[in-house]
């Protein structure tokens, strides 16, 4: 049986047309990271909090980590790749 950390993120799969540095580090470089945000949101949800928020601050996040990193100009587009992928993939991992 694969591993499910050794699987690509749905996202990468095939993202020839998404701004990928093929000299960047590995997705799996980024893994504790990813999972500590991951557990951190979970919190939220233990504690009852709306669906809609958690993903809002999550949205937030993102954007934040843009305007830090001085690319928010790039996120529109990706943005809209991404809700591309989103709806015309059958089925999201």
């Amino acid at each position: 049986m694969t591993d499910p950390k050794d699987k690509t993120p749905w996202l990468l799969q095939d993202a020839g047309d998404l701004p990928i540095d093929r000299d960047s580090p590995h997705f799996r470089e980024f893994q504790e990271v990813s999972e500590n945000f991951v557990r951190g949101y979970k919190r939220f949800v233990d504690l009852g909090f709306p669906s809609e928020s958690i993903g809002l601050a999550m949205l937030g996040a993102t954007i934040n980590m843009y305007n830090i990193l001085e690319i928010r100009d790039k996120l529109p587009d990706l943005l809209r790749r991404v809700a591309d992928r989103i709806e015309t993939e059958e089925r999201l991992h």
